[in-house]
């Protein structure tokens, strides 16, 4: 039995192993480095600058982005992935990859298909064109053109080997393919050899625009543009002008009215422009040179021509000729038409006559479409059997089913409505010979919000591996936790719940903060060792809700003697000695307590614990007062002050002229008036007076001396007498009054009159010199008179001095400042 066991065991391990193969096979490589975007940007780099047809770059961008990423591409003939060894082909308009295995059998098949659909019973006179299509764009291919080797995307390396560092299906040579057909470029691609089309071409050339107005230098795949401005080329009417933005292609058709005439030039109507050549629906009725007839043909251009009824003339059926002129008219002659019927080879019997020839009536023996029945008819009917086809149609499949079928049986009409390669949809075509194209549409393969999804052919869903969505998960807890496990989409079970549990807990009241534990995946494993393999019972999981765990929430516990706090969890926090003194202030409170940390008063939750400290029995340690120098009255240690010391102390007064006796317990609260001996005290200050203070400490020099001292004015006329402080700080002055300056004012007026009498008197003593010489020396007396001098002073004010220029003055500022206000 335990061989049994452990053979099935090793087939089942071996099947799931071969299976994880297949799959890892056939998944998307989507798990493959992603190609960075700025390497292929530094390769667009030169293309962006300068403008260009984009979208074509952006095609050649996204399949080398393709390629880089390492994506698997499908194959649309095998619906098969493409991996990087296989051989491929490329189509060149649609740049789709297929194997080139499914590509050859694909192109074969399509190309005999064609031939035998060109040979049937009745030879086709038109020689078809044999071509096969590409699978997925439709595009034709010569039987020429079919793939016969694996070779680069360039078509220079045959085979190309696989590379790591290169893109696969690549040979890694400069690709060098022309970069348009026609004769405007010339430029090669200078890209290494990649899949795609080759980006438009970069080189800058001397463009115009498309109306012809603005040249300028442009990428040499953009060498026309639009410029922007009005076309205002002239239109085929020839009046008016293009008023459309400059634009590619011929200008569009005018779209004004005018009146214009007809051909003939009879009527006239309101027609568009761009049909100036229309036809009224009467006749010329123009008369030709004969004078007789007139012009019967509907409304033309041009002359008329010759009259039709003149010159050499025949009967209808051309046996007579004659020379004729108007008015004269040709009659029928009496002989037979004798004329060729046009779809047969009888002559018509009847007599010469105007007009065409009634239908052949002569009886032969006519064939039906099908060459299976003969019958005599008119020659001029059509003869069709009711028979029908046997023929098979094009398809292969279905009957012609046609009365009287001719063997060029028509194209089947009827659906192919086959299955296709993905399984799920039938072919939509029309009755075809050999494999339907592959499936046209498209499924997603999505996530399993539905939310983000990626598109693949159609039946490629199982082997494609879902898209990474980076949207929330919309699954919701059973525990209500939703908004605090936020997570992205993802397939199968949701990870546990991480929110807190937060439920309170009925004893302490804390809440709880263990992980939610409500709808908790629990296993079961088996207990019992098994005798048997097959009594092995695997693991059973089941959703349960589990008790909140024991509350951690720490709780501040303090010790016995209250000296520290601790943070315990809250379901074993208890009260414990903290292992200090104790150190509470005993009953003399000088001392504390050494025991061991311990309760204060008795609890009954600790009966062993002591709750009261020792009495203390140490001698007094107070500190003694500043100026004592005695010890404690009372010796032992005690609570409170100790009493006061009542020894006498012997002290000189602050003067030091003194003794004085206290008790010592009041020398350290003696003031200032208790140390002085109350007379005065015999310092000097420093203006040198005596200080009139009594006995005190410290120096005498902040005391104010009030001692009076005189001041005078700096002229000395004035004296006051003021207190000595004030006048050492410089705060009492004494300036002179009006009479110091009336008394200096008469002393100088004394002064100058004094000086105007000794300058007359010197004067007139020179004067009275003068005259005595001039006397001597004229040797008679003269009378001479004294003259006066009379000094002319101005005693008017300065306002009647300059008067007029302030008036002036003011009137400027006045104007200036209405300017400057109101203007």
């Amino acid at each position: 039995m335990a061989r049994r066991y452990r053979d099935a065991a090793a087939k089942m391990q071996q099947n799931v192993q071969k299976h994880l193969k297949e799959m890892k096979e056939l998944s998307s490589s989507e798990d493959e480095e992603p190609c960075e975007s700025s390497v292929l940007e530094g390769v667009f780099q030169s293309y962006w600058r300068g403008g260009g047809d984009t979208q074509m770059l952006n095609r050649t961008k996204n399949l080398l982005e393709e390629a880089i990423s390492g994506r698997s591409v499908t194959c649309l003939i095998c619906i098969g992935s493409i991996k990087k060894s296989h051989a491929i082909w490329t189509c060149d308009h649609c740049f789709s990859y297929f194997h080139l295995s499914c590509i050859q059998k694909w192109s074969n098949d399509s190309i005999s298909l064609r031939s035998e659909e060109s040979t049937g019973p009745i030879a086709v006179i038109k020689q078809q064109k044999i071509e096969w299509c590409c699978p997925k764009c439709r595009h034709s291919y010569s039987k020429e053109e079919i793939p016969r080797k694996y070779r680069c995307f360039c078509g220079k390396t045959d085979n190309p080997p696989l590379h790591p560092w290169l893109i696969p299906h690549t040979c890694g040579e400069v690709c060098e393919k022309r970069l348009s057909t026609g004769d405007n470029c010339k430029h090669k691609c200078l890209l290494l050899c990649h899949p795609g089309p080759c980006p438009p071409c970069p080189q800058t050339v001397n463009g115009i625009c498309y109306c012809e107005k603005e040249r300028k230098r442009v990428r040499c795949s953009a060498a026309k543009w639009s410029c922007g401005q009005l076309c205002k080329r002239t239109l085929l009417c020839k009046t008016h002008k293009c008023e459309n933005v400059c634009h590619v292609g011929d200008c569009p058709d005018c779209t004004y009215t005018s009146i214009q005439p007809c051909q003939c030039g009879s009527e006239k109507s309101k027609r568009p422009c761009n049909d100036p050549f229309w036809q009224c629906k009467k006749p010329c009725n123009k008369s030709f040179s004969c004078g007789y007839h007139k012009c019967e043909r509907i409304c033309h251009a041009g002359e008329c021509g010759d009259c039709p009824n003149s010159g050499m003339t025949t009967c209808p059926c051309g046996a007579n000729q004659r020379f004729l002129k108007c008015p004269d008219v040709m009659e029928t002659c009496l002989g037979t038409c004798g004329k060729k019927h046009v779809d047969c080879e009888h002559t018509c019997p009847e007599k010469c006559h105007n007009g065409n020839c009634p239908p052949c009536q002569v009886l032969v023996a006519k064939k039906c479409h099908c060459s299976t029945h003969t019958r005599p008819l008119p020659c001029s009917k059509d003869y069709k059997c009711e028979s029908k086809c046997r023929g098979i149609r094009s398809c292969g499949k279905h009957g012609c089913g046609r009365k009287c079928c001719n063997g060029n049986c028509p194209p089947c009409e009827k659906p192919c409505d086959k299955g296709l390669q993905c399984g799920r949809h039938k072919c939509t075509n029309i009755c075809h010979r050999g494999p339907c194209y592959p499936c046209p549409l498209e499924s997603k393969v999505t996530c399993r919000c539905k939310e983000t999804f990626v598109r693949v052919p159609c039946g490629r869903e199982r082997q494609t591996k879902p898209p990474k969505c980076n949207l929330p998960c919309k699954i919701k807890y059973k525990c209500g936790h939703t908004e605090e496990n936020k997570h992205t989409c993802h397939f199968g079970e949701c990870p546990p719940c991480k929110a807190i549990c937060d439920k309170q807990y009925p004893k302490c009241g804390h809440s709880c903060k263990a992980v939610c534990h409500e709808y908790v995946a629990v296993v079961f494993k088996q207990v019992e060792k098994p005798a048997t393999p097959w009594e092995v019972q695997p693991p059973k999981t089941k959703i349960m809700t589990l008790e909140c765990p024991p509350c951690e929430t720490p709780v501040s516990i303090v010790c016995f003697g209250e000296h520290e706090t601790d943070d315990q969890p809250c379901h074993t926090a208890t009260r414990r000695p903290c292992g200090r003194d104790c150190g509470k202030p005993l009953a003399c409170g000088n001392h504390n307590c050494t025991m061991m940390c311990h309760l204060y008063s008795p609890l009954p939750e600790y009966p062993n614990v002591p709750s009261s400290c020792k009495q203390c029995n140490r001698e007094c340690s107070v500190p003694r007062p500043v100026k004592c120098a005695h010890k404690c009255p009372i010796r032992a240690c005690h609570p409170g002050p100790c009493r006061p010391c009542e020894i006498l102390e012997r002290l000189a007064c602050h003067c030091g002229l003194t003794e004085i006796y206290l008790r010592c317990r009041e020398l350290s609260t003696a003031t200032e008036e208790m140390l002085s001996c109350k007379q005065q005290c015999p310092k000097n200050l420093e203006c040198g007076h005596r200080c009139r203070n009594t006995c005190h400490s410290g120096a005498c020099g902040n005391q104010v001396c009030t001692k009076k001292t005189k001041v005078y004015c700096p002229c000395g006329n004035i004296k006051k007498e003021a207190p000595c402080t004030s006048v050492r700080s410089g705060e009492t002055k004494i300036l002179c009054d009006a009479t110091c300056e009336a008394k200096k004012a008469a002393a100088k007026l004394e002064q100058e009159k004094e000086k105007q009498r000794l300058r007359e008197l010197e004067e007139e003593k020179n004067r009275k010199e003068l005259a005595e010489y001039e006397w001597k020396l004229s040797g008679k007396k003269k009378k001479y008179k004294e003259k006066k001098m009379v000094v002319d002073k101005d005693d008017r004010s300065f306002l009647r001095k300059y008067w007029v220029p302030l008036s002036s003055f003011l009137v400027f500022i006045v104007a200036a400042i209405y300017y400057i206000l109101y203007i």
